[in-house]
């Protein structure tokens, strides 16, 4: 008995099996829009490189001025701009480093951009204040003083080697890390190198540093700074450490004391950068209350933005919250009356062996985080609220929590490693979901090793309430390149009507926008579920493939297809062309199983498809 199975309706989206999925659910498309209007299918707009040839890294985050002016940054040190006009051009300062976060204070119409160590800024920004210009300034805000010591009325000799003695040791409790350097009162200097060495309370070398005699000046503090910054155990059970200052060779000199020779009262300033470097080189930034809150490793940095010079120790809180050891910021959103923070913890390997992740809730007044979400999946990466509902990336899936457990909304396409041989590893920068048209959108992946990941913005969500919410796989960069193990996602924006996705192909850096001047995508692709009438394993006999469709725009077609019992690539029809309202395929052949679908090009204007139908016999009065 010959049967039809219509499609007529696809709000259901994409599922994550074959054959099984919610009412009127497929199993792919590319490039299509479901949920404009459900009981069609268009092309959605395609996404269009604007940055020509101007951008040359790949952009992690881009914030709007009040002017409408775009500035953003790149993981290698580049400021960029663009006009209201569409405009990109870069600045002639490149920055040291950035740590994918920025931040724009209007009040002093200046932008605040983290390094690895210390904060960037950009003054003048949207050009409010008359006389100044655009102004980017790496390290504006530099080191703390974390101790220190200011009278030095005697003087403690230094000797040539270190001695395990109270006397011969300046003990330093740290408030918060990394050590970034110490600076000493010289007296007087002798003729010997000055080496200061930093222990732990075993003794062992934490940090060291020799600054050689020719640049030692008397009657002045001399800094010591240490090649790496000094990792060390702070509050809330902060470990004692010390340090030394010895002159292997040559004749000694004198440090300034405020007690004779005892160096352990020095007068000294122990210095400490602003941030710690953290292995995954995030400090994703956020905005609550009146502060400005930047991701540093296992900590949260408070700064209340008074002055624009660079702020104090009171003013610029480093610690202000603390996680468990290993766990380290990866991106921050709203919650309620909460700010949320995403953690990991990351080895050092490309692989990331660890599988811990945890979400840290804080009211802003608090002394510590109000509450903690364990993610045992791994590490949430792209926190993102919206509808009161955090959305965050881990372990290949995308996931939604609004208190209870956390719902996966979706397991990403080639994310199962499982009987691979391969060890894949995924993440996520801080700025990889936006929303555009009231739907959710996430870049994913910003970066794996896999071949076999559809890079890309996949979609979350329903344009009311009237349609239920559901997955579709909507937006490709502009180079068509979807997976190989070098591309990468920096982030995802979208301002008004103007959507942007940077990345990076190969050599080449972009930054796609998608508005309301773009054309439809260029192709496009549907894939239905896999029908098998109830009985895998019965025989079927496909007779035709219908695609119904409003009357073709110029440009475009529209060309049938079909795969069965799970063959390695699809068969197709002839394409129907302009002024077509149907393409037929016919198939004559028997299957356990059958897909069938379409494939849609177009230039200016989309097809509009209604319907995908297959006629099929069931073979009912066939005996089994």
């Amino acid at each position: 008995m010959k049967k039809p199975q219509v499609q007529q309706r696809f709000d259901g989206g994409m599922s994550s099996d074959l054959k099984l999925g919610v009412e009127n659910s497929f199993y792919y498309a590319r490039h299509m829009d479901f949920r404009k209007s459900p009981t069609q299918l268009t092309l959605l707009p395609k996404t269009v490189k604007e940055s020509s040839t101007t951008v040359t890294g790949l952009i992690t985050d881009m914030i709007q001025l009040p002017s409408g002016k775009i500035v953003a940054i790149d993981s290698s040190g580049g400021v960029y701009t663009r006009t209201t006009g569409g405009s990109w051009s870069k600045d002639g300062t490149t920055l040291p480093d950035t740590a994918m976060g920025m931040v724009y204070n209007e009040q002093h119409d200046t932008i605040y951009i983290p390094g690895q160590n210390n904060l960037h800024r950009i003054t003048n920004a949207d050009g409010r204040f008359s006389g100044g210009s655009f102004t980017v300034s790496a390290n504006a805000i530099t080191q703390l003083v974390d101790q220190e010591a200011t009278t030095s009325p005697s003087t403690y000799t230094t000797t040539g080697s270190i001695t395990e003695t109270a006397t011969h040791m300046l003990l330093y409790t740290p408030t918060v890390e990394p050590t970034y350097s110490l600076k000493i009162w010289v007296a007087t200097k002798g003729t010997g190198d000055l080496v200061v060495t930093m222990h732990d309370g075993a003794n062992n070398i934490i940090a060291q540093k020799t600054v050689a005699n020719a640049s030692l000046v008397n009657g002045a503090l001399n800094e010591f700074v240490f090649s790496l910054p000094a990792r060390t155990t702070v509050r809330p059970n902060a470990a004692q450490y010390h340090f030394h200052v010895t002159h292997p060779s040559g004749t000694a000199s004198t440090i300034g004391t405020s007690t004779v020779s005892d160096f352990s009262t020095a007068r000294h300033q122990v210095l400490t950068n602003r941030f710690v470097a953290p292995r995954n080189g995030m400090h994703p930034v956020g905005e609550f209350l009146q502060y400005i809150l930047i991701g540093n490793g296992r900590y949260v940095a408070v700064w209340e933005p008074i002055s624009q010079s660079a702020p104090s120790a009171t003013e610029f809180v480093q610690h202000r919250l603390v996680f468990p050891s290993g766990y380290e910021c990866t991106s921050m959103a709203d919650y309620t009356e909460y700010k949320a923070f995403a953690t990991e913890k990351r080895s050092t390997s490309a692989t990331n062996e660890f599988q811990q992740g945890k979400i840290f809730f804080w009211d802003g007044t608090s002394q510590t985080y109000n509450f903690v979400l364990d993610i045992p999946e791994g590490a949430p990466y792209g926190l993102f609220s919206h509808k009161n509902v955090l959305y965050y990336f881990a372990s290949g899936s995308w996931w939604a929590w609004a208190g209870g457990d956390p719902v996966k909304l979706w397991q990403m396409r080639n994310t199962d490693t499982e009987f691979t041989d391969a060890e894949t590893y995924i993440v996520n920068y801080p700025n990889t979901m936006a929303v555009r048209n009231s739907v959710l959108m996430g870049a994913f992946p910003s970066e794996t090793n896999s071949t076999t990941i559809e890079h890309g913005i996949y979609s979350f969500g329903a344009r009311d309430r009237n349609f239920q919410s559901s997955v579709g796989y909507s937006y490709t960069i502009s180079t068509g390149t979807r997976t190989n193990g070098t591309l990468r996602i920096g982030c995802i924006k979208n301002f008004g009507d103007k959507m942007f996705i940077s990345w990076r192909d190969g050599s080449t850096y972009g930054v796609d926008i998608v508005n309301a001047n773009s054309d439809p995508f260029g192709s496009g692709t549907f894939e239905s579920l896999a029908l098998d009438d109830g009985r895998p394993n019965k025989k079927k006999r496909a007779d035709e493939l219908f695609i119904d469709f409003d009357v073709l725009p110029t440009g475009a077609t529209i060309t049938p297809k079909y795969k069965i019992d799970r063959a390695s690539i699809w068969t197709s029809g002839t394409p129907a062309t302009a002024g077509a309202v149907q393409a037929k395929l016919n198939i004559n052949k028997q299957y356990k199983e059958i897909q069938v679908g379409f494939d849609a090009v177009a230039t200016t204007v989309t097809p509009i498809i209604t319907g995908v139908t297959l006629i099929r016999d069931t073979n009912t009065s066939e005996s089994d």
